[in-house]
C-alpha cells in the first residue's frame, strides 16, 4: 500500500467580493460545497472580509476580524513605526543637548578634567 501525499492549497480556487456573489454561486454549487468541511471550504474559497462557517450543520459566514485587522495593521505599523522613530531622534537629541549642557558647567566651573583610562588590572566577575 502506498500512502499519497497531499500538497497544500495555495491558491484560492475562486474568490468573491461580497456574501451576495458568494450566495449565487453557493445556490449553484449547493450539493458539492455542503460535503466539504468549512476548513477545507475556507482554503478553496475566499468571500472578502468573511470566513465560511458551519453552525448546525446550516453553511454561514462570519464577519473576519482578523484578516480586517492585519490590512489595516500594516499601515498602522508603518504609521506608528515612523512616530516612533521620529521621538527616539528627538529624544537622542535632548540628550546630547543635556550631556553639552552638563560638560560645558563641569568645565565652567572646575576648569577641564583630564579623565584616565580604565586600569588594565581592574576586571568585572
Amino acid at each position: 500500500m502506498e500512502i499519497k501525499v497531499i500538497e497544500p492549497i495555495k491558491n484560492y480556487l475562486k474568490e468573491f467580493n461580497s456574501p451576495v456573489e458568494f450566495n449565487l454561486w453557493y445556490a449553484k454549487n449547493k450539493d458539492e460545497v455542503d460535503k466539504l468541511t468549512t476548513h477545507k471550504l475556507n482554503k478553496m474559497y475566499h468571500i472578502m472580509g468573511y470566513r465560511i462557517t458551519k453552525i448546525r450543520g446550516e453553511l454561514m459566514l462570519k464577519e473576519d476580524i482578523e484578516s480586517q485587522h492585519s490590512k489595516l495593521s500594516i499601515d498602522e505599523l508603518k504609521n506608528d513605526l515612523q512616530h516612533k522613530t521620529l521621538s527616539l531622534e528627538s529624544e537622542m537629541e535632548k540628550i546630547k543637548e543635556t550631556i553639552n549642557k552638563l560638560i560645558n558647567f563641569i568645565n565652567s566651573n572646575y576648569g577641564i578634567i583630564d579623565v584616565s583610562p580604565p586600569s588594565t588590572t581592574w576586571t568585572t566577575k
